[in-house]
This record gives C-alpha cells, structure tokens and sequence, in this order.
C-alpha cells in the first residue's frame, strides 16, 4: 500500500531544520518537505504554538509553499493542552500529508508532550508516512529531550522532555551561527547515551528510520559521548574526556544505530 507520494505507508520522515531556512525562492529544506509531502497534492499543518507571530510566520510558509505549487496550508494554534488533545485537531492532523512546526520559544512546546497530538504524531509517523518537519525551536522538540535554555555551562543548561519522534538525540539549532558547540557538548555530558546533533541554519537532516542525510547549504555537527569520560559536570569549565565529533555537509549521512558517518550513498541509491 503507498501513499500519495508513491511511498509505502510506514516509512514516515523527519526533517529536522537548524533554523532560518530560505522562505523565498522555494528551494532547500523547504522543498525537500514539499517533495516528501506530496508536492502540488500535499496537505501541509502548520503548528505555530511556538512562535508569538503566528499568522504572519503562516503568511510566510504559504507564501513559499505556493510558489512550490501547494494550495492547502492550514495553521494549527494549540494554545494548551485542551486544544492539543482537542478532536478537531486530531482530526486536522489525521488529514495532513505534512506538518510544520514553526520556530519561536521551545519552553511553549512544553505541553504538546504526551498530549493527544503527540501520540498522534508518533503513531502517523511511524504507520502512515506522515512527514514531520521542525525548524529552530520546533527542530529542538522532535529529540525525546529539549535544549530549553542555557549557555555552555553545564549547570546552566536546562533540558526537559521533547516530543520523542527522534530517540536518543539531543538536538540544537543555529549552531555554528550562534557558536553553540559549548551548549550542546554541556546538555550530552549531562547523559552520554544521547548523539547531540547541532544543525546549522537554512540546513537539515532528513531522518528515514535509523539513518540521516544532510541536506541544505550548512553543516551537521554530531557529538558521540558514548565513550567519553565526564568529570565535574556540574561545575564550570567541566572535564569531557575521549569525545568523537562529526561534521557533516549537504550529501553525508549518518547511522544512528551504529553511530557512523559515511559519504553518500543514500538509502534508497543502496537498494
């Protein structure tokens, strides 16, 4: 069984965006969603929860989306958890080829975990090819914790539960443009099971089951603490001892089982 993309149903994606990405000419990760989605016959949501602009930061991704041949661009407001376990939006996101999440304030995701939505989410992700995007704060949610603030002092970092449609990673946004290697190093030695994955802006990963591909014009940084040795994590500067670091541009992909990056070939190019 495939859906409107040709897919077979199961294989949803992620796209995970740094943040910033190109709103104008119709090109990069946002047409990659697009494609994913369904092209000219997608049904794209778009959850503004995050942002305090909602309907300008809509007027802006249906703008592109038109230019990419898309007519039906829908925002979604939960304002609280009443509205994110609401039926009608349950019902709006069931009918959605792809859904948005928009950047602004990650704290405000907050209440979308473990909601109706979220279940929902999870459940069309990984059962009905849903495709699932998130940029900035929106990108940050997606891991099964967040980034919710802090600067690259570990005691400093705050991180809560994300919305858990990523496992095992932490990710962060605006990387390099923001310089925040020191954050994203300070929230994984906070627990080194977890790949920290920054992504820079107008850049992104496209996850497709237990793999990645960067795409967009920047790079992907990956931190590996599995083998890493941390000392005084909560002090400031901390001990961080054998940690592996990946930089991954457009064309590059990653194994997140097996914690290995290689140059292209992509999935499907293998099969």
């Amino acid at each position: 069984m495939t859906d409107i993309t040709g897919r077979n149903v199961g294989c949803g994606r992620l796209l995970v965006i740094g943040g910033r990405e190109n709103r104008t000419c119709g090109t990069g990760p946002l047409k990659e969603f697009v494609t994913l989605s369904g092209a000219r016959r997608s049904r794209i949501v778009v959850v503004t929860t995050a942002t305090d602009m909602p309907e300008e930061v809509t007027a802006e991704y249906a703008t592109v989306f038109s230019r990419l041949g898309v007519s039906s661009v829908t925002e979604l407001r939960l304002i609280g958890r009443t509205t994110a376990d609401d039926p009608a939006t349950l019902t709006m996101l069931e009918q959605a080829t792809g859904v948005l999440i928009s950047g602004g304030d990650q704290s405000r995701l907050s209440m979308l975990v473990g909601s109706k939505t979220n279940v929902l989410l999870h459940r069309r992700l990984h059962e009905d090819g849903l495709v699932i995007a998130g940029t900035s704060a929106g990108a940050t949610a997606l891991g099964r914790w967040m980034i919710l603030g802090g600067d690259g002092a570990t005691s400093s970092v705050r991180i809560g539960p994300g919305l858990d449609l990523l496992g095992n990673v932490l990710i962060d946004m605006h990387f390099a443009e923001r310089g925040r290697l020191p954050r994203l190093l300070s929230g994984i030695a906070l627990d080194v099971q977890y790949l920290g994955v920054g992504i820079d802006e107008d850049t992104a990963i496209m996850v497709d089951g237990d793999r990645f591909e960067v795409i967009g014009r920047g790079v992907v940084t990956v931190v590996d603490a599995d083998r890493a040795t941390v000392a005084d994590a909560g002090h400031n500067p901390m001990a961080l001892f054998d940690v592996r670091l990946h930089l991954l541009p457009a064309g590059c992909c990653f194994d997140l089982e097996q914690r290995k990056p290689w140059f292209g070939p992509t999935r499907e190019e293998e099969e």
